[in-house]
């Protein structure tokens, strides 16, 4: 079963977006054996979610009802949690200008 903290930990990375990077790699049969044609890594981002933070909001022991929020309300409620996350802690992998490997 999972813990709070590591739930607490997944959750908030969703809240604040992450990178990741992916890599696709291209091969094609030479003589019977397989050989690498090409070899590409991407770095990817994934935006921050609104429904890790209402989860998280609703996770702190229930003292803010984000259901009566309304749409306007959780945007400003996402936009001050991400401020004080990013306040807080080491700041979000950014992917890089050159995300190509050769």
């Amino acid at each position: 079963m999972i813990n709070r903290e590591l739930l607490i930990k997944i959750l908030l990375k969703k809240a604040k977006g992450y990178a990741f990077k992916e890599s696709t790699d291209e091969y094609t049969v030479v003589d019977g054996q397989k050989q690498l044609v090409k070899s590409k890594t991407v770095t990817k981002r994934v935006p921050p979610d609104v429904n890790a933070i209402r989860a998280l909001l609703t996770m702190d022991d229930g003292e803010t009802d984000v259901t009566k929020l309304t749409d306007e309300q959780l945007q400003v409620e996402k936009l001050r949690l991400i401020r004080l996350l990013s306040m807080t802690e080491e700041p979000p992998d950014t992917p890089s200008d050159n995300c190509d490997d050769k």
